[in-house]
């Protein structure tokens, strides 16, 4: 446990404060950022990482340059939000896989191994699960990291991953309160409103998070969402009356309120870090993330001790967010031990779970499982480039081809970029038109782009035995009401195309 009753009023408030950093080797900028300021911890992103060895060598070169003991934290969830895809890590497949299994015991056993496989690498804090719901097939920022469309069910998987990761190891922080499910907007890019009345919100937002809130969720993570049935001003992360009022006093919330990112559009261009900071403290919340320069971070940390100074805060009210967080002390002596345990029996489990993830969405021509006679040829197309966070902070390609092979499926493999248009387009529909069968893979975390648009309805066009894969959010068939053939695994990491390979070939 840290000692904050004897720190000095920058200090205090410094510890109130999560950071980024740039970079996978801390320049000397860093250093000194890090050595002046006694901040909360640091949250780590693809941009910070390489390897397994390279990760930890840089974890530990935050705590050694840190002013005081800091967490270190991480939006680890499975499926498309991993920040560590090591060689040595068995991935989840995601919420929404999960959640297709029915097996509230798989969930809580992926999250378990991932709990665990992140205090190896070094992790305290997983900004991990979301329990929002998926209540709005047009969300373009939430989709496959829910795992349901209904709130008992988001509620009893929630619940079995929040518990997972905290036997696994790490701190979980259930995530977007008060919900983040019945949006059309991104709030990384704009300030999303939901009109639902207290009583609509009781019934479906609420819920999970009174599931969590018994489960004695450690941390509870904000929206930068306005609810005007709640508060017609201000969003959840600057609201007292969400926050206090409603999480704290109604639900009887007693653990820590993590703000989301202060650099969101939704946020950052409205009240800049300073103010932002002051109003979420003064609203409820305990943890605030300020991500993004230095000098924002700085403004953050001022904006806080200016308050103070004034008089628009108390000392004590920082007091009573620090008590709250120094609860989580005993987690600080954790450090990267060099290796990840039990890879081969989390690598099978994982495997065994992953396996049961996959659905047939449509069959009505009875394509699947794929057949193809003898001297019948097969094509696949897929994306060139799929990103591997919602923010594509990295991008890779994916192929199904060679996993094809292995069920005796010889195929041959085109690429198209998602926004290519024109000719090229028109080549790739004619490359592929002699072909008996296609699979067609899409992606897209909102609305298809046009180019897929386009090719769904070319593609089946020239091939009758058309299969659609979406690689992601099975959302996006809402654009091709007129596919027969559909099936996801809701994820495209090599396991969850393992099994979808496995569901085409054997059904």
């Amino acid at each position: 446990m840290f000692d904050y009753k004897n720190m000095s009023l920058e200090d205090k408030a410094a510890r109130l404060i999560m950071i980024d950093v740039p970079g996978t080797v801390l320049s000397g900028e860093s250093r000194e950022h890090l050595r002046k300021y006694a901040w909360n911890g640091v949250i780590l992103f693809a941009k910070n990482v390489q390897d397994r060895p390279q990760t930890e060598a840089f974890i530990e070169s935050l705590h050694k340059n840190a002013k005081a003991e800091m967490f270190i934290a991480i939006d680890q969830e499975g499926g498309l939000v991993d920040r560590f895809r090591f060689p040595e890590m068995s991935l989840s497949p995601g919420a929404m896989a999960l959640g297709h299994t029915d097996d509230p015991k798989a969930v809580y056993e992926a999250h378990r191994i991932m709990g665990q496989e992140l205090k190896d690498l070094g992790v305290h804090i997983d900004f991990a699960p979301c329990i929002d719901i998926n209540n709005n097939p047009d969300n373009p920022i939430i989709g496959v990291r829910s795992f349901a469309e209904t709130s008992d069910k988001v509620a009893l998987m929630g619940v079995q991953a929040l518990k997972g990761l905290r036997e696994g190891g790490v701190i979980p922080t259930v995530k977007h309160f008060p919900g983040h499910g019945n949006t059309d907007r991104d709030s990384h890019l704009a300030l999303p409103c939901i009109n639902s009345s207290r009583e609509e919100l009781e019934k479906t937002e609420l819920v999970p998070f009174k599931a969590a809130v018994e489960a004695e969720a450690e941390a509870i993570m904000t929206a930068h969402i306005v609810f005007p049935a709640l508060d017609p001003q201000l969003p959840a992360t600057l609201s007292k009356a969400i926050l206090t009022d409603l999480l704290r006093r109604d639900l009887g919330y007693k653990g820590v309120i993590v703000t989301d990112s202060l650099s969101m559009q939704a946020i950052a261009d409205r009240w800049g870090f300073a103010e932002a900071s002051v109003l979420s403290i003064e609203a409820g919340a305990d943890l605030i993330l300020a991500l993004g320069s230095f000098e924002r971070q700085k403004e953050a940390l001022q904006g806080i001790v200016e308050a103070v100074r004034t008089g628009r805060l108390s000392e004590a009210r920082l007091d009573e967010s620090l008590a709250r967080l120094a609860k989580w002390g005993g987690k600080l002596a954790n450090r990267p031990l060099g290796t990840i345990r039990d890879t081969d029996s989390h690598r099978s489990a994982m495997r065994e779970i992953t396996e049961r993830t996959p659905a047939i969405l449509n069959n009505a021509k009875g394509l699947l499982p794929l057949k193809p006679a003898p001297g019948e040829r097969v094509a696949v197309i897929m994306p060139d480039l799929l990103p591997q966070s919602p923010l594509g902070e990295v991008s890779r390609a994916v192929s199904i081809k060679p996993i094809l092979a292995q069920y005796g499926i010889e195929a041959e493999e085109f690429n198209f970029h998602t926004s290519a248009f024109g000719a090229p387009l028109k080549q790739l529909v004619q490359d592929v038109s002699s072909f008996d069968y296609i699979i067609l893979a899409l992606y897209a975390r909102g609305e298809l782009s046009d180019t897929q648009k386009e090719l769904a309805r070319e593609i089946p066009a020239v091939c009758g035995k058309t299969i659609i894969v979406p690689l992601s959010s099975p959302y996006i068939m809402k654009d091709i009401p007129q596919a027969h053939t559909v099936i996801t695994a809701y994820n495209y990491g090599q396991l969850s195309l393992e099994a979808l390979v496995k569901k085409i070939a054997e059904g």
